[in-house]
């Protein structure tokens, strides 16, 4: 084994790996094993229980979840039962812990990628909040690599759209976070916070971050007729679908620039 590849991973591989953005996978000591999993209701136990900070939750929760749209019959909790007692073989050296309420524990060294998501987030923030832009910059992108994914594409219920839209949700204060780095560390990273705004703009076409963020990339080039012509699809944009105007703190920008 070369250097890098030992330095990269002293340890070999985590005991447990769970992807919950894009495509759900589970690997195991490094092979891949969600194929091993008996069904889709299996897979998505897995992921209801590996949500980052997931408290436990009630069977009769996990059961609804598993079985919407439809209704639960009557055979249903010692189908679970059986499904509870595979995922637990498959998933080893992670437990399933719990009878009434369950809860997953995962060993050490165990990733899971909405948690890597969702604590890079909070770093990026915390360091965007005291202006550590190279630090947030670093967050962010480690969120980013995760969040613009999206969140099980392939689960298609009730549960899975829920989490779909928090996700998504997550996804734009990323983008929003990593763009205000980029604009804060320079003329090189100008590009990355352009990609950002116009990211947030087509995700949010009425929401006025990425537009103030895209009018503040276009200053900081040097464009200033091309942020305020940013300003005025933003205004055009609200005026024809909201009938509002921009806030007051997207005004003060454009005056800002008005000079």
């Amino acid at each position: 084994m070369g250097r890098g590849a030992a330095m990269s991973e002293p340890d070999g591989p985590p005991p447990v790996r769970i992807q919950l953005h894009g495509r759900f996978a589970l690997a195991v000591e490094g092979r891949t094993v969600e194929h091993v999993l008996p069904g889709r209701r299996a897979r998505l136990l897995v992921a209801v229980l590996a949500l980052p900070h997931r408290r436990a939750v009630e069977r009769s929760e996990l059961i609804d979840i598993l079985w919407s749209p439809a209704r639960a019959g009557e055979g249903a909790a010692s189908t679970f039962s059986a499904l509870l007692s595979k995922v637990r073989t498959v998933l080893e050296p992670a437990t399933i812990v719990g009878r009434r309420s369950l809860q997953l524990v995962l060993p050490p060294r165990a990733i899971v990628d909405a948690g890597v998501a969702q604590s890079a987030l909070h770093a990026a923030e915390s360091a965007t909040a005291r202006q550590d832009w190279p630090r947030a910059w670093t967050e962010a992108l480690s969120a980013l690599f995760v969040t613009q994914r999206g969140f099980l594409g392939d689960f298609d219920d009730p549960w899975s759209d829920e989490r779909r839209r928090e996700a998504a949700h997550q996804h734009r204060r990323v983008l929003a976070c990593y763009g205000e780095a980029c604009l804060h560390l320079g003329p090189g990273e100008l590009a990355g916070a352009e990609r950002s705004a116009r990211t947030l703009i087509a995700l949010d076409p009425l929401a006025e971050t990425g537009y103030r963020l895209l009018m503040r990339a276009h200053a900081a080039a040097g464009d200033r007729a091309a942020a305020l012509a940013v300003y005025e699809d933003m205004r055009r944009a609200l005026r024809e679908h909201l009938g509002t105007d921009p806030s007051p703190m997207t005004r003060e920008l454009h005056a800002e620039l008005l000079g």
